[in-house]
This record gives structure tokens, C-alpha cells and sequence, in this order.
């Protein structure tokens, strides 16, 4: 058995379009797109733990500061984060730091 196989985190994977209307993708060359002019400290990516950081106060006041960037799509993975990574979101910015949330019921399921 490879890692792979044991480990399906450890192969970059495109997301699932659950939604059906292409909305992971759309998310992944938004942010490709969206930090060609930015200089992040910080770089959160993730899933929706992330996603919503936006939504509170905790990020106006702690991260935004920072020159922070949020990478967070609903339902990610790591496998699927990596895959991004690889493919374009890394590719015009050099973060002093990457925080990353996934994969953490896995191993509770």
C-alpha cells in the first residue's frame, strides 16, 4: 500500500464541484487572479473555518493589519488546498507565514 492510498491528504486534488456551477474553481482563479497585487504577511488557507473568518470582527482587528490574504473555500481539504497551491495561488506572493485549517473530522469519522 502507498502513502496515497493511506493517505488520500498527501496527493494535490482538485475540488469536488459540489455545488454543480463550477464555484470551486471560479474560487481558485479568483484568488490566483486576486493576489498578483498584493504582498501578504500572512496567508490563511483552508476550508470553511477560514471562509468565514471575514465575517468577524477578530479578522479586521487581528488580521487585516497583518497584510493578510484569505484562501478559505467551504469543503476543502488539504489535498485540495495543496492542489491550489500548486496551481497558481503561491505563484505571485511570498508569504512571511501560512496558516492552514483541514482535514481534522477525518480522523474522528
Amino acid at each position: 500500500m502507498s502513502s496515497e492510498d493511506s493517505n488520500p491528504a498527501a496527493t494535490p486534488t482538485p475540488g469536488v464541484d459540489t455545488q454543480g456551477d463550477g464555484r470551486w474553481m471560479s474560487l481558485h482563479n479568483h484568488f490566483v487572479s486576486n493576489s498578483k497585487d498584493k504582498e501578504p504577511d500572512v496567508l490563511f488557507v483552508g476550508d470553511s473555518l477560514v471562509q468565514l473568518l471575514y465575517q468577524f470582527e477578530v479578522w479586521r482587528d487581528l488580521f487585516s493589519p497583518l497584510h493578510a490574504l484569505n484562501f478559505g473555500v467551504g469543503g476543502d481539504a488539504t489535498q485540495h488546498v495543496l492542489w491550489r497551491l500548486s496551481n497558481g495561488e503561491l505563484g505571485h506572493i511570498s508569504p512571511k507565514a501560512c496558516i492552514h485549517t483541514d482535514n481534522m473530522l477525518v480522523c474522528y469519522i
